[in-house]
């Protein structure tokens, strides 16, 4: 007890030295962290329009969904304050405090259609130096309505209204200025619409029809393409018999106008697959690549992905060869020289243990001959067994140990794990 005495002591002795003018006494040790005046004081205002009716309603889709947000809209350092509410009536709203002299003040309030606020954004898209809320209002599920609101005077006044499934923000004709690109899914087919503002608040519309038997969008992103080109992927199902049918759409400004450079010489994508992965950065470079899924011969429920990289012109290179386990969380890429000829097997041989063999098949004979084994172990000597028999450990996520065998010479421990990679969120980025 006299040890812990002395201790406290000390802390406070040393809290005075560092204040310079007070003493801090023992239960000032014990009090819960106080939350700054600027910061209650704000709270209090807004528990002024809970009072009246309202309550918190967050926005449902993008990266910014708390109920209180602050950011810096009119650009002199200080942040301001936005509440998303819905009000007594049952409209979705934001309240904007603004703080002076140390203390926040209501205002404006932005009242919204709908029932819900869907995804919010701020970002200058004219150049004033003020950054303008854009924000979509959820009126049906498959229906928002974005507006963008400028600032200016800190009274609200639309500056772009659109429809769209969701919008998302990038410098897509590379003039320096941020643009707007919103997806439509509308009864009569869809499309992309790019909406340009300049500082007179003169808003250019392109737009870009999407593949014509597109009919859900289930990634919607702003990504490179070959030399740093910024493009708008997006990716759905496709009209067709069977299941798991994806397509990619590419669009690129080019030539003052937004182009879909899959579509080629018809109203469709090229790139289609009977195969449920999405784009992703598969080589590592910055750009996204397309996959296209092949059913492997002899193993017919094993599928080969070739991943191809697009220029603005929509031609294609590939850059790699993968399999993926989507089991056990996992995919390698190929060597290319078993493009050709590689077959795949599994095996579960005994609990807690997984394998995938890679084997390829003879082109005169048909014989097989085993090239590498991938573990999957789950067991409680997992580490252990990783490293016996010839085997080597590739990757320990947590409670799964990640292990492989080289069945045949010509590939060392090395490029092997280099080729391994675990799936992560990357292949989900940009859901709806």
């Amino acid at each position: 007890m006299e040890k812990k005495r002395r201790l406290l002591a000390a802390i406070a002795a040393a809290l005075f030295l560092l204040s310079g003018c007070s003493l801090v006494s023992i239960d000032g040790l014990y009090s819960l962290p106080q939350a700054p005046k600027e910061y209650l004081q704000l709270q209090e205002l807004i528990d002024e329009e809970i009072r009246s009716g309202s309550e918190y309603s967050a926005p449902t889709a993008g990266s910014l969904r708390q109920s209180i947000q602050l950011t810096d809209l009119d650009g002199d350092g200080t942040n301001e304050a936005l509440a998303f509410l819905r009000n007594k009536d049952l409209q979705p709203e934001i309240c904007v405090y603004r703080k002076t002299d140390g203390n926040y003040r209501a205002e404006a309030v932005i009242t919204g259609d709908g029932t819900a606020i869907g995804r919010v954004e701020y970002e200058d898209i004219d150049g004033d130096g003020t950054s303008e809320i854009l924000v979509s209002w959820e009126v049906s599920a498959e229906l928002r309505l974005l507006n963008a609101y400028t600032m200016k005077d800190w009274t609200p006044a639309v500056l772009l209204t659109a429809s769209c499934l969701d919008f998302r923000l990038g410098d897509l004709d590379g003039n320096g200025m941020t643009d707007v690109l919103a997806l439509d899914l509308g009864t009569s087919g869809g499309k992309v619409d790019m909406y340009t503002a300049d500082r007179s608040g003169n808003i250019t519309q392109k737009s870009a029809n999407l593949s014509a038997s597109l009919k859900t969008a289930d990634r919607f992103r702003i990504a490179e393409i070959e030399d740093g080109t910024p493009a708008v992927f997006v990716e759905g199902q496709y009209l067709t018999e069977g299941s798991n049918s994806l397509l990619t759409d590419i669009f690129v400004y080019a030539d003052g106008e937004l182009k879909n450079i899959m579509c080629g010489e018809t109203d469709d994508s090229d790139a289609k697959r009977q195969y449920s992965v999405y784009s992703t950065d598969i080589d590592g470079n910055g750009t996204l690549d397309v996959p296209f899924a092949e059913k492997i011969a002899g193993s017919p429920d094993y599928w080969i992905l070739d991943w191809y990289t697009y220029d603005g012109d929509g031609n294609s290179v590939k850059c790699a060869s993968t399999y993926h386990d989507f089991t056990d969380g996992w995919f390698f890429v190929l060597p290319e020289e078993w493009r050709s000829t590689i077959t795949i097997s599994r095996e579960n041989p005994v609990s807690g243990e997984r394998a995938v063999i890679f084997s390829s098949a003879d082109e005169a004979t048909g014989k097989l001959s085993d090239r590498l084994v991938i573990y999957t172990f789950t067991d409680e000597n997992r580490a252990d067994r990783a490293q016996s028999d010839g085997r080597f450990e590739l990757i320990s996520s947590g409670t799964v140990v990640y292990a492989a065998k080289i069945m045949e010479n010509g590939a060392t421990e090395q490029e092997i794990t280099n080729r391994f990679h675990l799936i992560s969120s990357e292949f989900n980025t940009g859901a709806l």
